[in-house]
């Protein structure tokens, strides 16, 4: 399993991550409080297609980060 780091890229990334990533892969699409920025929509529509399953990880002082896992086709 590998992270994939797209906190800091913008918008329209979430999909070439996704699409580079193996199954198994994990792909952290935002940090904070709650879930938001610029690859939320793309997290959720790719989960809904069945591309990936969405969840967060609790981190300190209350942040957490949210996590795409690509899943086997």
């Amino acid at each position: 399993m590998t992270e994939i780091n797209i906190t800091q890229d913008g918008r329209g990334m979430f999909p070439v991550a996704l699409d580079a990533a193996k199954p198994g892969d994990e792909i952290v699409y935002h940090i904070g409080e709650y879930a938001k920025g610029p690859h939320k929509k793309d997290a959720l529509d790719s989960a809904e297609l069945g591309l990936c399953m969405i969840y967060q990880r609790r981190l300190d002082y209350g942040q957490c980060a949210y996590i795409a896992l690509k899943k086997r086709r």
